[in-house]
């Protein structure tokens, strides 16, 4: 696949090393700093926890020899050690096997052992096969414990556990062998696979623990190699890119072999590097990943992370020609789609800056002329549509979509574009790693907001609703912390649609951390509940809003809606007991006379009409505004405990206020009756007559009959005589 172009790789990575890598010394790379770039989507090297060992052999030197023997077993012994060392499982086996039966005493049984599992792992991989190397460990530590090989084998066992994924047991047997052999290297060792099964089980921090400790106390040079490598790789997990560079960047300065040797470090190397914006040194690790491991299974991923940071640095004939040698020698992985959707980007972006003039052709287009330098933008929307259609469910899809909706706002065609962006923010089937919805999110945000500023101000509610919808998924998240976002809940709250106005007092209340709009959010969501009949949730979002608040801008408004919520609630004995505890801590506050009214309504709900008449007069004391309605509801309570002659006054104060002509006649009736009732009646006639003729026939009629009541209660004493 490869060796066709093995000379045209080679010639492009020598063009390209000038400005990849400057020497220091041999094997040295200066870390040399590029400017700031964005972030490429991280390669693949964030490999599974599964495979982390399948790239990072655990140190061992192998069976140990032990014993001394002049006989037969000493010659077997020997034999089947350089069958071993051949690969010649059978015949390794066959000799092993004969020391082991035919010499059980000799002081090289527990070698002979050692070799017979490791032969067994080394001949096939089966699941028998490590079961019997697991079994000979398990003799040799019964019957040979005190030998050398007996602690090896205590780890070795962990590490076959380990390389299955059973943590656990790999876990345990480690512990085991660390416990007996704390201050060796056999210990090291041990602690060493712990910190890797930390790893496996993906426990970060206990990882970064271990090899910490591991390399204060080993001075192995081995084992300080992979506790090093381990850390880096605990680092790495935990997005502790600076940490986990220091650890890699240390590992290849001092094992650079070692560290080509293993493409899981290598590669999360590099990817750290242009991670940390350090361009050029991460573009030289990325290139010796690939002159090392061609055929890699991350080949690809890296070298579109090469190309990207190329590109990013506006080396851009570089990065032209990555683009399309990816799309052209890995043409059945995703980042062939990738490296397509770029280049045909990156060709388009040139030929847009270049105007009218004709695009130099670059060595590149030359070799790669699909798509063509030439290509028309419809050509080049047609063939991103086409790209997005084939991955409509992956993230290539996206950015292919998401690259036709910045050409179209580029060209100034907004409707267009603003459908195209809509519907990548609408894509979720490619799950939460897909960056291009959020993206396009954020555009359109841009696009609408200046729109949706210009709606408040002119007071279009369904124009702001509808340009709010139009951002797609999660709009809200664009306007957390703005006012904004308030002005879009108030407006869906007074076109009817409450539940999401509510929903969007939710968020506000929930995901800001700006008090003014927490507060206006609050008691936004209070007076949704309120409408929606749910006293009790708006009840918790009131008595949150004065914990929170107790001097907020919206303390009257928040005072007055509880209130509201509690007698809807008809709590009354709460509220009441609310009034009073507020009344008390409160001596001065200017909404005492409200909340003595407050209090007067809840007593007259109670049937209690004395304690309503006391709170009225205190409330009119404290400065509560003699307003026609209150004077009415005052002089009706008096009315009601008989105290007509108070009442009647407080009707004349009303009828000296000029009110409408129903409460004019509600309070002339009213006089009307009081009269009646201290049995004045030559009064009563004088305000009957002053009630005079009126429209209403309900009035009309009762002041008939008043009239005619007041005629026989006069003519009583006469018939008596």
């Amino acid at each position: 696949m490869y060796s066709s172009h093995r000379s045209w790789t080679q010639l492009t990575l020598f063009l390209l090393a000038w400005f990849c890598l400057r020497p220091l010394a041999p094997g040295d790379l200066a870390l040399v700093h590029a400017g700031p770039t964005p972030a490429a989507p991280s390669a693949s090297t964030y490999t599974s926890d599964s495979t982390e060992l399948a790239f990072s052999i655990l140190p061992d030197d192998g069976p140990r020899l032990e014993g001394q023997s002049q006989g037969m077993d000493a010659l077997a012994l020997q034999e089947g050690m350089n069958a071993y060392g051949k690969g010649e499982w059978s015949q390794a086996r066959r000799l092993f096997e004969k020391v082991v039966s035919q010499q059980p005493e000799s002081a090289l049984t527990p070698t002979a052992m050692t070799f017979l599992a490791e032969t067994a792992l080394k001949e096939n991989t089966s699941n028998g096969n490590r079961l019997e190397a697991l079994d000979r460990y398990k003799t040799l530590l019964r019957d040979y414990p005190q030998s050398l090989n007996a602690k090896r084998a205590e780890w070795r066992m962990a590490d076959v556990y380990l390389s299955q994924g059973w943590h656990q047991e790999a876990q345990s047997l480690y512990e085991r062998a660390l416990s007996h052999n704390a201050q060796t290297p056999d210990g090291e060792r041990a602690l060493l696979g712990i910190g890797y099964t930390a790893l496996a089980l993906g426990k970060w921090r206990d990882a970064e623990l271990t090899f910490e400790d591991l390399r204060k106390r080993s001075s192995h040079d081995h084992i300080l190699l992979h506790a090093t490598v381990g850390l880096a790789s605990s680092f790495f997990r935990q997005r502790r890119a600076q940490d986990a560079s220091a650890m890699y960047d240390l590992a290849y300065r001092r094992w650079p072999k070692s560290m080509r040797m293993n493409p899981l470090a290598l590669g999360r190397y590099a990817s750290i590097q242009l991670d940390l914006h350090h361009e050029v040194i991460g573009r030289g690790l990325l290139l010796q990943f690939y002159n090392l491991y061609p055929a890699h299974q991350d080949a690809s991923v890296l070298l579109l992370r090469l190309a990207d940071s190329l590109q990013s640095s506006k080396y851009l004939p570089s990065a032209e020609l990555f683009y399309g040698f990816i799309a052209a020698h890995y043409a059945d992985s995703p980042q062939a789609a990738l490296a397509a959707v770029r280049l045909a980007t990156l060709r388009m972006e040139q030929k847009v800056e270049a105007g009218g003039r004709p695009v130099v052709r670059t060595p590149a287009g030359l070799m790669y002329d699909h798509p063509s330098p030439d290509q028309s933008v419809d050509d080049y929307l047609k063939q991103m549509q086409a790209i997005a259609a084939q991955h409509d469910h992956d993230m290539i899809g996206s950015e292919a979509l998401y690259e036709v909706a910045a050409r179209l706002e580029q060209s100034e065609e907004i409707a267009p574009a603003l459908i195209a962006y809509k519907l990548v923010a609408d894509r979720n089937s490619a799950g939460p790693d897909d960056p291009w919805p959020a993206k396009a999110g954020d555009r359109l945000a841009t696009i609408l907001r200046p729109w949706m500023e210009a709606a408040v101000r002119s007071h279009d509610d369904l124009t702001l609703t509808t340009l709010f919808h139009r951002h797609g998924p999660a709009a809200e998240r664009h306007y957390l912390a703005s006012p904004l976002l308030l002005e879009i809940a108030e407006a869906h709250d007074r076109l009817g649609f409450t539940t999401e106005a509510g929903r969007l007092y939710q968020l506000m209340a929930k995901g800001t951390k700006r008090p003014l709009v927490t507060e206006q959010a609050l008691i936004g969501l209070a007076k949704v509940y309120l409408s929606q009949r749910d006293t009790a949730a708006a009840r918790k979002v009131l008595e949150r809003y004065r914990l929170e608040y107790p001097i907020g801008r919206s303390e009257q408004e928040a005072l007055h809606l509880l209130v509201q919520t509690m007698a809807e609630e008809g709590d009354l004995a709460g509220l009441l007991h609310f009034c009073r505890a507020w009344m008390l801590h409160h001596p001065k506050h200017p909404e005492r006379p409200w909340m003595y009214q407050q209090m007067a309504t809840v007593f007259l709900r109670l049937n209690k009409h004395e304690e309503a008449v006391i709170a009225t007069e205190e409330a009119f004391k404290a400065g509560a505004p003699k307003t026609i309605v209150a004077l009415l509801a005052y002089a009706d309570l008096l009315a009601q405990m008989k105290r007509y002659q108070e009442a009647i006054d407080v009707y004349h104060t009303v009828v000296e206020k000029k009110p409408d002509q129903a409460q004019l006649q509600w309070a002339r009736l009213q006089i009307v009756r009081g009269w009646q009732a201290l049995k004045q009646h030559d009064r009563a006639t004088v305000a009957l007559a002053e009630l005079g003729q009126t429209d209403d026939a309900l009035v009309t009629r009762f002041s008939s009959s008043i009239h005619e009541s007041i005629k026989q209660e006069r003519q009583l004493p006469q018939e008596g005589l």
